[in-house]
């Protein structure tokens, strides 16, 4: 009995073994080795170490490993509205920094008188970008220009990838003297409300400023913002887009000092 029973237990574990060589690795799988090369450690104001790594962009900028909140490069981190310091659960206007209550009631970076408080502020303050506010002064949001930086193929190449099961977009210098240095931007989606939305298909993180109707209508939106769009499809679909204030999404500060 006892020979029996061996003999079905030796079975059994060829037979797993043998399932578990015929799994698969995932083939857009990469490792965290391949987006540590290249990194700097700055202190912030808050005295916590951040890291960042120097693409050889022409800006001089150093792009940070980790969106704000997050202690590794795939995670979320924390959700910010556009000019808002602090992250928070629930996403709406009537809770918004620069609102009372609704969108007709705009307080701060509005020029439509029928929209509230008239200032022709376009471009947020720096005491209104995050960056600024938790980890110092020499730490920003992005502009349009600087996310155009990453995209340029004279500057870095990009790769859908997963890290850690997360999927992203993993920018990789080719600039001489920096080749292989990179960073990975999950796509975390955004949060609307208290609901999280397209997580893992689209990728939005601010910009510093109001969007612009480039289009048919030639006119400031003062209830949107600018927002850096990365997109899983198989169309190259990376761009600025808009996005309401009043939602969440994450963000991936430069460190613009020496």
């Amino acid at each position: 009995m006892k020979k029996h029973f061996l003999a079905i237990s030796v079975v059994i574990a060829s037979f797993s073994m043998l399932l578990s060589g015929c799994e698969k690795e995932d083939p857009d799988a990469i490792k965290m080795e391949d987006v540590n090369k290249g990194i700097q450690i700055i202190i912030g104001k808050d005295g916590k170490e951040y890291e960042v790594v120097d693409l050889g962009l022409n800006s001089g900028n150093l792009w940070a490993v980790c969106n704000i909140g997050a202690t590794s490069p795939e995670q979320t981190g924390s959700r910010f509205a556009w000019g808002e310091v602090e992250t928070k659960q629930n996403f709406s206007w009537t809770n918004y920094r620069w609102a009372n209550g609704d969108n007709l009631s705009i307080t701060k970076y509005n020029n439509d008188k029928n929209r509230g408080t008239v200032d022709g502020k376009l471009t947020l303050e720096l005491a209104d970008e995050a960056p600024a506010a938790i980890m110092g002064e020499d730490w920003r949001i992005p502009t349009s220009m600087d996310y155009g930086e990453l995209l340029k193929p004279a500057n870095c190449s990009k790769k859908w990838c997963k890290l850690n099961g997360v999927g992203g977009y993993l920018f990789t210098s080719v600039r001489k003297g920096y080749e292989g240095n990179s960073i990975f931007i999950p796509l975390s989606g955004m949060m609307d409300n208290t609901s999280i939305r397209f997580e893992g298909q689209y990728g939005w993180y601010w910009s510093n400023q109001i969007y612009y109707d480039n289009g048919a209508n030639k006119q400031y939106d003062y209830t949107q913002a600018d927002a850096f769009l990365l997109e899983h499809s198989d169309v190259d679909n990376h761009h600025m887009d808009k996005r309401p204030r009043i939602v969440g999404l994450p963000i991936r500060p430069i460190y613009i000092g020496e």
